[in-house]
């Protein structure tokens, strides 16, 4: 055995004994012919350890890590498809071969096509290019040998940790080349010291200080010096006529809080807040005509954090500021006083809001309210598209607030609008990219809201929904159902073990499984002949979670299964279920072929012992 599958082992054997679900997603290796028949159009030869390394494993479908915090183990196909777009990158090095990826930010490469084949680490936002091991076998060495001695550790909740020291030591042992060491305890704060970030406010003279400091000019040169900065670059945006253009506000605020505030006026604001003296309330009103919109906003967080009652009628006046981040804090703050005369300045801010985020503010206010008055003005906003929105792309952020705020108000008219987006197909097939994650929130709202009022339409709707001819329509709903905890949402998710789609189909097999309820177990039983091995996997971990008898002697026929993965999943179930009747069908398995179904059952026996 050479020294890189030594440790390629050793790091196998580590993630069956303490990250079994992990090590369940390392996929077959690949034989010498396999890697060749991939190889035959790729301009250079691999080096030996590469055949070494995909024959171990061919890349990993589960998410977590071979080497912190190196989230993508690539499959051959995978690096070899992606090969041409890398070197459309006027700086990419044509012998190397990516092997690892941290978060698509940086990687490891092993070079091909030359006599030596050194490791290199490329970050390519880093600027960074540079050869990090000599070789394959150092990296993994060093990795086996972080997992042996506890460098990399599993934390109490489960996740992968770093001793840092000790890493150090083992990779300077496997030859690591360090080009720069950080200390990450160094600390840099990037803002010039102020009269408010001086004080202390366990002081006695806490409250006078930071009330001097509202008022305080600046301390450092730096301060000064950037405050003309940006007053000369809002003059040069004036000239050029750019106030008035849409995304323009944003910066003009920004460069004004630098002009205005550089002497951290908003840090005494939120500062006479922490300090929890109604003293200071009188000053904070002040503050809320301060020319930064920074300082008002803190302002308004400080007056709510003191309950200061008094603020309601400023707060209301806040909801007309140029500043749609100070509109925000005005509607929060009014919501968290909780006066009701702020409702009706609530409504007329709502249809006259054109911003989305502060949009959004105002509606949750208002359903926070819970008031009848606000249903109307709710509906309207949420048919109108974002029509009024300047920023009307991010809509679906608003359409959250908005139905979030109607479930919230218990009435047929409300009643009557949730139906009306929970059928609201277009919305849906309209969806992309990051409006996904809120459409799902909007079922999860509507579904949850109905179940409640016990509509007596909602099963038939989503029925309907989870059988829509549209794949898109069917992933949304049982996606938004798989977090819905509601006991009638079962038999709604055994409707979706059926889908034509096999990601569909593990979606609603992962959710019976977390909710442990047995009318799941003879629907899962049945769908271990699943065509595809991913789906029969998913299958065994939802029955393991439901320890009925009947699982027991099902799992006990897929030891048997074609595909390793499937009877390492199997193993690993039988071990957890702790039910002796598998000791002798796992011994069976243990001269299996695949040395993960090997560690696995033994991993079994060892726990049903």
């Amino acid at each position: 055995m050479s020294p890189l599958t030594e440790a390629l082992n050793r790091i196998e054997t580590w993630f069956v004994k303490n990250q079994p679900e992990f090590a369940l997603g390392l996929q077959p290796g690949l034989t010498r012919e396999q890697i060749d028949a991939l190889l035959v159009n790729f301009p250079f030869r691999l080096p030996e350890e590469l055949y070494e390394f995909y024959g171990w494993h061919n890349g990993c479908t589960s998410f977590g890590y071979i080497i912190p915090y190196y989230d993508n183990f690539f499959f051959l196909e995978e690096v070899l498809r992606d090969y041409q777009y890398w070197l459309s990158w006027d700086w990419w090095n044509p012998h190397w071969l990516p092997i690892l990826d941290g978060n698509g930010d940086y990687r490891y490469a092993v070079v091909v096509g030359e006599e030596a084949a050194p490791v290199w680490y490329i970050d390519p936002e880093g600027c960074t290019k540079e050869i990090r091991w000599d070789s394959l076998t150092d990296l993994m060495l060093a990795t086996a040998e972080c997992y042996d001695t506890s460098a990399y550790y599993l934390n109490e909740e489960g996740y992968l940790e770093e001793d840092r020291q000790k890493i150090a030591e083992i990779q300077r042992k496997h030859n690591y080349r360090v080009t720069q060491q950080i200390n990450p305890d160094e600390s840099y704060n990037s803002y010039p010291p102020t009269a408010a970030s001086q004080v202390n406010l366990s002081d006695p003279n806490a409250l006078e200080q930071l009330t001097q400091a509202l008022q305080a000019s600046p301390l450092s040169p730096d301060a000064t010096t950037l405050q003309a900065m940006a007053a000369k670059t809002l003059d040069n945006l004036a000239n050029l006529g750019l106030f008035q253009e849409i995304g323009a506000q944003p910066l003009i605020s920004s460069l004004q809080n630098i002009i205005y505030d550089g002497a951290g006026h908003a840090l005494a604001a939120q500062k006479l807040g922490e300090l929890g003296d109604r003293r200071a309330v009188e000053p904070l009103l002040q503050a809320l005509k301060d020319r930064s919109s920074e300082v008002r906003a803190k302002a308004i967080e400080a007056l709510v954090k003191l309950g200061a009652n008094q603020a309601v009628d400023p707060l209301i006046a806040c909801l007309q500021d140029s500043d749609f981040f100070v509109r925000v804090k005005a509607a929060w703050g009014l919501a968290e006083l909780g006066d009701v005369k702020a409702i009706e300045p609530l409504i007329e801010a709502l249809r006259q809001e054109n911003q989305s985020t502060a949009c959004s503010a105002i509606a949750t206010a208002l359903g926070k309210f819970a008031d009848p008055r606000a249903i109307a003005p709710l509906i309207e906003v949420l048919r109108s598209n974002g029509q009024n929105l300047t920023n009307a792309f991010s809509f679906h952020r608003v359409r959250v607030s908005l139905v979030n705020a109607l479930s919230l108000i218990e009435d047929s008219k409300t009643t009557n609008a949730l139906v009306e987006v929970l059928r609201d197909r277009q919305s849906l097939l309209q969806a992309q990219g990051s409006s996904w994650q809120e459409l799902i929130q909007v079922t999860q709202l509507c579904v949850k809201t109905l179940l409640k009022r016990q509509h007596s339409e909602l099963m038939e709707i989503l029925t309907q929904l989870l059988q829509d001819s549209e794949r898109d329509i069917r992933s949304h709903t049982l996606l938004a159902l798989a977090y819905i905890s509601d006991a009638q949402i079962v038999d709604l998710l055994i409707l979706g073990l059926a889908d034509d789609d096999v990601l569909l189909r593990q979606a609603a097999i992962q959710s019976l499984g977390e909710r442990r309820d047995l009318r799941a177990v003879e629907p899962l039983i049945r769908l271990l002949k699943d065509v595809n091995a991913d789906v029969r996997l998913e299958v065994i971990q939802a029955l393991e979670n439901l320890n009925d008898l009947r699982v027991v002697d099902a799992l006990i026929g897929m030891l048997n299964d074609d595909n390793p993965n499937v009877r390492s999943g199997t193993a690993l179930a039988l071990g957890n279920l702790g039910n002796s009747r598998a000791v002798e069908p796992l011994n069976q398995c243990l001269e299996d072929e695949s040395s993960i179904v090997r560690k696995m059952v033994q991993e079994a026996l060892n726990k049903l012992s």
